[in-house]
């Protein structure tokens, strides 16, 4: 991780890339298990979740009630989405009726899980199984299990529609290529499981379309990238990253047109365009400046006028491939040696990576 951002465009190409190598080689077991078995074992492993928040702030329609869906893990940790219980005063999970009070043990607002643990769990209820990282195919079987709109558990069946779905919410999107599905997703099935036909986790449910923006699409947060951050929110009840505080997308040929910069000169003006800088993160600090100038390209707004990167430790910024493996590479403690160009012409900044704290602005979109 590190220098969040780069390419919005890119993020997502490399995504689909990297994951359709992994379908190559997929093996999809097939249990042959028909949606009554799994909702009858599965089932098992799936809670409702209810959270009440409090605004200490207002005096009328200060009690914000959340309802969702989550599932059980080993020594009787419950995974849901950040969302359900964010600001929570008071959280209970619900298991065949019965009641109890959960604790927040982590929370990861970046990648909208969190970690509960119920004071005691129904000794029925068992942790669920996680496929592997690669046991997942496009046109597979997939079973959304959860509690939508609060009628009750629900099976709903479908296929896994996509892979490696990067969506623009916030700039720091591209950490979770989502799992797309075109089984049922209401509000409600939040934080439940995405299962392939042997009953095992695939995937987290994290949102639905509106039906006035598209049918039968919904996301699922892969146990590729659940795993890691769920180890480490039991652990230390947060996930730590570095703090760059950039966000852009690779320069691409037309982007070059539009700066006016001649043919000859691409070259050595390709890298990565710096669009927004997080104020008081390591860019901010060394004084990178984002766009002012916005431009519709394709349907994608681009943000002009800030610097471009060429350089991070010596390493060109030259391909796809690239600007990811260094994306990846960085950690919270580096320094890090930036290169580039501007109007005033090249630069060369280095700044130190410190931990990325949980930001007011990011938080606010779950309030």
């Amino acid at each position: 991780m590190g220098l969040v951002g780069f390419l919005r465009a890119a993020l997502v190409a490399t995504a689909i890339l990297s994951a359709a190598g992994s379908f190559a080689h997929a093996k999809v077991a097939d249990c042959a298990r028909s949606p009554a078995q799994i909702f009858a074992t599965t089932g098992n492993s799936v809670v409702e979740i209810f959270s009440i928040a409090i605004n200490p702030f207002l005096v009328s329609d200060r009690i914000i009630p959340r309802g969702g869906s989550g599932y059980v893990m080993e020594d009787g940790y419950v995974i849901t989405n950040y969302h359900v219980v964010a600001d929570a005063k008071t959280v209970v999970v619900t298991y065949d009726g019965t009641g109890v009070e959960a604790e927040v043990v982590g929370i990861d607002p970046t990648l909208d899980i969190a970690v509960l643990r119920p004071y005691f769990m129904a000794p029925d209820a068992k942790a669920i199984r996680m496929a592997g990282d690669a046991d997942i195919m496009i046109g597979q079987t997939a079973y959304t299990i959860g509690f939508p709109l609060g009628l009750g558990k629900t099976i709903s069946t479908g296929i896994v529609s996509g892979y490696g779905r990067v969506l623009p919410i916030t700039t720091s999107s591209w950490l979770s290529p989502f799992v797309q599905t075109d089984a049922a997703i209401s509000p409600g099935s939040s934080g439940g499981a995405l299962v392939d036909s042997c009953g095992r986790l695939i995937g987290m449910i994290t949102m639905g379309v509106d039906p006035g923006r598209g049918e039968n699409v919904g996301f699922a947060i892969p146990v590729s990238v659940l795993r890691p951050v769920i180890d480490e929110l039991i652990r230390t009840g947060k996930v730590a990253r570095p703090w760059h505080g950039l966000y852009g997308q690779f320069v691409t040929p037309p982007i070059l047109l539009m700066l006016g910069i001649p043919a000859e000169a691409w070259e050595e003006n390709t890298g990565f365009l710096v669009e927004t800088v997080e104020p008081g993160s390591a860019a901010d600090r060394v004084g990178l400046r984002g766009g002012s100038w916005p431009v519709n390209w394709g349907g994608t707004q681009i943000l002009l006028g800030g610097e471009i990167i060429t350089h991070v430790n010596d390493i060109r910024i030259d391909s796809l491939e690239t600007a990811l493996n260094v994306v990846r590479s960085l950690k919270i403690g580096d320094m890090v040696h930036l290169v580039g160009v501007r109007e005033a012409g090249r630069f060369e900044v280095s700044v130190t990576l410190e931990e990325r704290p949980l930001l007011r602005e990011e938080l606010e979109l779950y309030r």
